[in-house]
C-alpha cells in the first residue's frame, strides 16, 4: 500500500526536461514570470509537490499555511498537522461561501488559532459526500480488504509454523511397571531422549536444557502387552501450498487501489519505457482527477499571490 501511494504521487508529479511539473500558460509575460518564480522558487514544487500529492492521496486532505507579506506576496508555506485542523463553514448566514480554518495547535497552544480562507490552502479529494467538507483518501475502498488480507496472512503464517513440522509418536513399552509409577517413568524417558543435562561450573547445579527438538511437538504414549517400543512419524500440514484465498483478497486489494496488478506484483511486471498512466486508461483518469485537485489549490495560491501584489480583475 505504501508503494501504491508512491506510485500515485509519482504519476501525479511526472516531469521531464521537456515538460515541467506545472506549465504556466499566460498572455501576460510579466504575470507568467511572477507565477513561475512563485511555483519553482518560493513553493519549490520540484521537491515539495511529491510529498503534498502523496499526503493528499493518503488522507484525502492536506493543509498548507500561506505566510503572506503585504508587499512581496506569499513568501513561504508551512504544512499544518492534519489531525489538528478543522474547516469551518456556515458560520455567516449572509454569506454561504464564508470559510475559516481552525488549528487547535496541539499541546503547545491550548486556545488554538483561527485562519481566514486566504491564509490556508486546503488540498482535498472530493467525491464521497460521507466526509464533506473534507476529502476522501484514495485508500478508503481498500481499508476493509486490507484488514481481511492481514488477518488471513497471519493465519496462514500461524498454520505453517504450528502445523507444518512433522511430529513423532513414541510408543514406550512400560512392561510390568505399576500404574502409579508409569508417569514418572515416562518423564524419565522424555528427559533422556529430549533434554541435555548441563552442570553449572560456578554453582555446581544441574540444569535440564531443552534440545532444539522440542518436547511439545512430539507425543509419548505408554503401552503394555506384546508390542515393543516403536516410533511413528505424523505428517505435517498438507495444505500449506493452498493460498488461493490470499490471492483472491490480494486481487481485490489491487482492484480497490486501482493500480494494475502487473505493476506492483514485480514478478509479473513487464518493464518498458511508458508510464503507468499510458498503460491503463482507468488509472490515467484517476491520476487526472487527482491532478485537478492539486492544480486547483495551486491556482488558488497563485491568485492570492497576484492579488497581494496588486493585480485585479482581468489579470487575476
Amino acid at each position: 500500500i505504501a508503494s501504491s501511494l508512491d506510485v500515485y504521487a509519482d504519476e501525479i508529479t511526472t516531469s521531464s526536461e521537456i515538460s515541467p511539473i506545472v506549465r504556466v500558460d499566460c498572455q501576460n509575460q510579466e504575470i507568467k514570470h511572477i507565477i513561475n518564480v512563485l511555483l519553482y522558487s518560493v513553493l519549490n514544487i520540484d521537491f515539495n509537490l511529491f510529498g503534498w500529492a502523496r499526503s493528499t492521496g493518503k488522507y484525502g486532505d492536506y493543509f498548507l499555511y500561506l505566510d503572506i507579506d503585504e508587499e512581496l506576496g506569499i513568501t513561504k508555506v508551512v504544512p499544518l498537522p492534519l489531525r489538528e485542523c478543522e474547516r469551518v463553514e456556515g458560520t455567516d448566514p449572509t454569506n454561504p461561501n464564508y470559510i475559516q480554518y481552525f488549528w487547535s495547535g496541539g499541546q503547545n497552544s491550548p486556545s488554538g488559532v483561527t485562519f481566514e480562507n486566504w491564509q490556508i490552502a486546503h488540498f482535498r479529494v472530493l467525491g464521497n459526500e460521507m466526509y464533506t467538507p473534507y476529502g476522501t483518501s484514495v485508500l478508503e475502498p481498500a481499508r476493509r480488504i486490507w484488514r481481511q488480507l492481514v488477518l488471513l496472512e497471519d493465519a496462514m503464517m500461524a498454520y505453517r509454523i504450528v502445523r507444518s513440522p512433522e511430529r513423532r509418536v513414541f510408543y514406550v513399552d512400560v512392561g510390568s511397571i505399576p500404574p502409579n509409577e508409569v508417569e514418572q517413568y515416562m518423564q524419565k524417558v522424555m528427559t533422556q531422549m529430549k533434554r541435555n543435562q548441563i552442570v553449572d561450573s560456578d554453582t555446581g547445579r544441574v540444569d535440564l536444557r531443552y534440545n532444539p527438538m522440542s518436547v511439545e511437538e512430539d507425543y509419548f504414549i505408554p503401552q503394555r502387552g506384546n508390542q515393543s517400543t516403536r516410533v511413528e512419524t505424523l505428517p505435517g500440514g498438507t495444505d500449506t501450498g493452498d493460498i488461493d484465498d490470499v490471492k483472491y483478497l490480494r486481487d481485490k486489494l489491487f482492484s480497490a487501489i486501482k493500480i494494475p496488478k502487473a505493476y506492483l506484483a514485480q514478478s509479473d511486471a513487464q518493464e518498458d519505457k511508458t508510464t503507468l498512466a499510458q498503460k491503463d486508461i482507468r488509472f490515467a483518469r484517476t491520476i487526472q482527477r487527482l491532478q485537478r485537485v492539486v492544480l486547483a489549490e495551486l491556482q488558488k495560491i497563485c491568485v492570492i499571490h497576484l492579488f497581494t501584489l496588486g493585480y485585479r480583475n482581468e489579470d487575476l
